[in-house]
């Protein structure tokens, strides 16, 4: 009875593997050696994962969940590299090359800004792995805007020029007559911001932490309706957007 040979029946078995891997993380590049360079000089940011060829688990469902969460962001990429420590050992010099030596180092995060290749800045080992780490990760190592879920670029610089000012009042009004030129769309979402604004002029900076903890509180409630729900996280993502404070911010 006729077969496939082993070596195409393997060969297809890794192709189906591979197009999986693929799927799951949606907005990832895959790199490896040859395309390395390439890609990474062509952005402003990039953010790499480097890890065994078949990646799985908490850590690599954490950095799907933040692809997909960028993929609109036209300065910023992510991609893997698969590293294979078998065969013909593939993109394991790649690997070597950014001090990630073994398969005990995966998965390792390295950030490349500016389209540079010859360094790159390294995600603490002891880190903890979850979305909210790898923004801040970025945003801490360069200038680029990450925007949460439900929040506005212009806005959020609103808001930290506003927690910085030492008028806050009049901060607030040059803050709602530049609202007025905002396109009507992104008006609803600019109201909350200056919500926010008039509750820390009235009850102080203390305000952001008392509307975080009830605004989480609320969140957990197992009835809650999902529009209700994405609408709550929203509000709590633009609360984080006041969230740079430092002593001479207290009212």
């Amino acid at each position: 009875m006729y077969s496939l040979p082993k070596s195409p029946f393997i060969l297809l078995c890794s192709i189906l593997l591979t197009v999986r891997v693929v799927e799951s993380c949606k907005g990832c590049v895959n790199l490896d050696e040859h395309n390395f360079n390439k890609i990474i000089s062509r952005f402003k940011v990039v953010l790499v994962k480097f890890d065994m060829a078949y990646p799985y688990g908490e850590k690599h469902d954490v950095f799907t969940k933040f692809a997909e969460e960028i993929s609109d962001n036209k300065n910023l990429i992510v991609g893997e590299v698969g590293v294979k420590d078998y065969g013909e050992k593939d993109n394991e010099e790649l690997a070597q090359k950014y001090a990630i030596r073994s398969k005990e180092d995966f998965p390792a995060l390295r950030l490349f800004v500016n389209g540079i290749t010859t360094k790159s800045i390294s995600f603490p080992l002891k880190e903890k792995w979850d979305v909210e780490m790898l923004r801040t990760f970025v945003k801490d190592n360069s200038d680029i805007y990450i925007g949460l879920p439900g929040c506005l670029e212009k806005m959020d610089r609103f808001a930290e020029e506003f927690i910085q000012a030492e008028d806050k009042n009049e901060k607030y009004k040059e803050i709602e007559k530049e609202t007025h030129m905002l396109v009507e769309k992104e008006k609803e979402t600019a109201t909350t911001y200056l919500k926010y604004m008039k509750r820390i002029l009235s009850d102080g900076i203390n305000f952001i932490k008392q509307e975080t903890e009830r605004l989480k509180k609320l969140l957990k409630e197992s009835k809650i309706q999902e529009k209700k729900k994405q609408d709550l996280s929203n509000r709590l993502n633009i609360l984080k957007s006041f969230h740079v404070l430092n002593s001479k911010d207290e009212l």
